[in-house]
């Protein structure tokens, strides 16, 4: 399965749930751009505010009630947030029809408040790469290239 660009284009995901509760478009292209940064929805959470649940539920675009699955349609302050950190343009929003959400988001990227919420979801990732990274080697290869280095500088 191919993943697609979604924050720049139009073109706009297809659901597959099996539960046949077809989830908002807000929430596929949500999705897709948090799969494609390689970022966890815990980092998301330390770059927008939000809890995790409520990172989960936007993402899905779909609430358990009762057992049941219903369609949960993002906040305009949860979607822009999520977009901010994800990098999803205010175009975007706009064609889903989320005006209001688009408007916010441009303000948002204009206040100061913006470059925090870029710099935390920048931080978020760079953190996630290391984990990624420094996963691959043993503690005791770490050891050894840190008393490497140690050498070397004196």
């Amino acid at each position: 399965m191919a993943i697609r660009n979604f924050t720049s284009s139009n073109e706009q995901p297809s659901p597959s749930d099996e539960s046949g509760v077809q989830p908002p478009a807000e929430s596929l292209i949500l999705n897709a751009t948090y799969k494609k940064s390689g970022l966890t929805a815990a980092d998301l959470a330390a770059a927008t505010g939000l809890s995790v649940g409520a990172i989960r539920i936007a993402l899905s675009g779909i609430r358990y009630r009762s057992g049941e699955p219903k369609v949960t349609v993002p906040p305009d302050q949860t979607l822009v947030r999520l977009a901010s950190a994800l990098g999803i343009g205010p175009a975007v929003l706009s064609s889903l029809g989320r005006d209001r959400a688009a408007e916010l988001l441009t303000g948002a990227k204009s206040t100061s408040a913006a470059p925090d919420l870029d710099t935390q979801a920048a931080i978020a990732a760079r953190e996630a790469l290391t984990r990624q990274v420094l996963a691959v080697f043993s503690t005791d290869e770490l050891r050894a290239e840190i008393a490497r280095r140690t050498e070397t500088e004196r």
